[in-house]
């Protein structure tokens, strides 16, 4: 091979992209030519002043994760400053104070009981749910079992416009008694948040809340957080003064 050709060829060599057979060729002409092998050693030359050391690459990880964090930091607490704005501006950010609100109370003692339909075109078995409200429910099948619930709904009407933004609950899972339906013992929070006026033509049209509960049962409560106050309703209590009305 002619020393023209190889050193053309030495470029691609060097970055190993040239075929096995011309490498054959180009390493037996090396050996055999020292001028080229000369030009050789000087482009290996030029290549390893060009690389990065490995000790040189780690700082600049660890610069490019900490400006990476840096980014999404930034991002959340813009995020968070924004929610933040939005409330204050637009919402309030402060509970209705307790002149401003107003409730009703309803409750009624339901009973109920479950009967089974014939299977579906599946074959599975199916129940349907009858109340004493319902204009289905009598007569009760002989032998069919029936439960109590006490329902109890609280009807909320402010002298503004109100959202209902924050509420939770300590305490929720079901279980069924012998002859009524309870829930197991929960306190229930919840904040009402006047409304000012939301942007790119979103409004909140009402000035009325609900909280619905399909049964109650003693020790149950509901706390309402106004501006600068609480007051908790004792659930059990307050079904059983409404039945009684």
């Amino acid at each position: 091979m002619k020393c023209n050709i190889v050193r053309d060829l030495l470029p691609l060599y060097c970055d190993k992209l040239t075929s096995q057979d011309s490498n054959e060729e180009i390493e037996k002409h090396l050996h055999e030519c020292g001028e080229c092998n000369t030009v050789y050693e000087s482009m290996k030359q030029k290549e390893d002043d060009i690389k990065v050391p490995d000790k040189d690459v780690k700082p600049l990880k660890k610069v490019k994760k900490r400006t990476k964090l840096k980014v999404i930091g930034a991002v959340l607490g813009t995020t968070l400053v924004m929610f933040v704005a939005f409330m204050l501006i637009f919402v309030g950010g402060i509970p209705i104070s307790r002149d401003k609100l107003h409730y009703i109370v309803k409750a009624r003692e339901v009973h109920f009981y479950f009967v089974k339909l014939e299977p579906d075109e599946n074959g599975l078995e199916r129940e349907e749910y009858r109340a004493d409200y319902m204009d289905n429910y009598y007569p009760v099948p002989e032998g069919t079992k029936v439960w109590t619930a006490h329902e109890l709904s609280i009807d909320f009407k402010a002298d503004c416009k109100i959202i209902n933004e924050v509420m939770y609950r300590d305490d929720d899972e079901e279980y069924q008694g012998d002859d009524e339906i309870h829930l197991n013992t929960f306190h229930d929070h919840v904040w009402y948040f006047p409304v000012k006026k939301l942007p790119f033509g979103l409004s909140r049209d009402t000035n009325e809340a609900s909280m619905d509960y399909v049964t109650v049962a003693e020790g149950d409560t509901l706390t309402i957080h106004y501006l600068g106050k609480n007051e908790t309703l004792d659930l059990w209590e307050l079904y059983q003064k409404t039945v009684e009305q």
